[in-house]
């Protein structure tokens, strides 16, 4: 849809798609409707889900808890209650995961922005001395 000059879908037609070894799947949203300049996801975080600790090489990333809160946004060190309806910017620099510590699934709204280089624009910290995990 690169050249076309709007897109439109409905979230519950694209793919649900859980991560590797299971845990959160995501929908996205993005490809669905061809944005060129920034990410759309929307993911589903079951009880005990979480993301990878991570920042991002030049991804600036908002993300709105949809339902399921309050959840838990891990951004540096520090743990961040958010509530339903609750936008949060994080810079592109600033470790950050979601970890849904209760009992119910949480749905989120994540936005990043620019593109950067897809999948590989993030890095991986290591939860415990926040070093960077190389890929293999």
């Amino acid at each position: 849809m690169g050249a076309e000059r709007w897109g439109k879908v409905n979230e519950h037609d694209v793919e649900l798609r859980e991560r590797r070894g299971g845990g959160p799947g995501s929908r996205d949203l993005s490809g669905a409707i061809g944005t060129e300049a920034m990410k759309v996801r929307a993911w589903r975080f079951g009880p005990g889900d979480e993301m990878p600790l991570h920042r991002h090489h030049v991804q600036e990333e908002v993300y709105l808890l949809r339902s399921g809160g309050p959840q838990t946004l891990q951004i540096d060190d520090a743990d961040v209650q958010v509530d339903d309806g609750d936008w949060v910017r994080v810079a592109h620099d600033v470790p950050r995961r979601i970890r849904n510590t209760t009992d119910r699934d949480a749905h989120w709204l994540i936005i990043a922005a620019p593109p950067g280089d897809g999948i590989t624009d993030g890095i991986r910290l290591d939860p415990e001395t926040g070093q960077e995990i190389p890929r293999t």
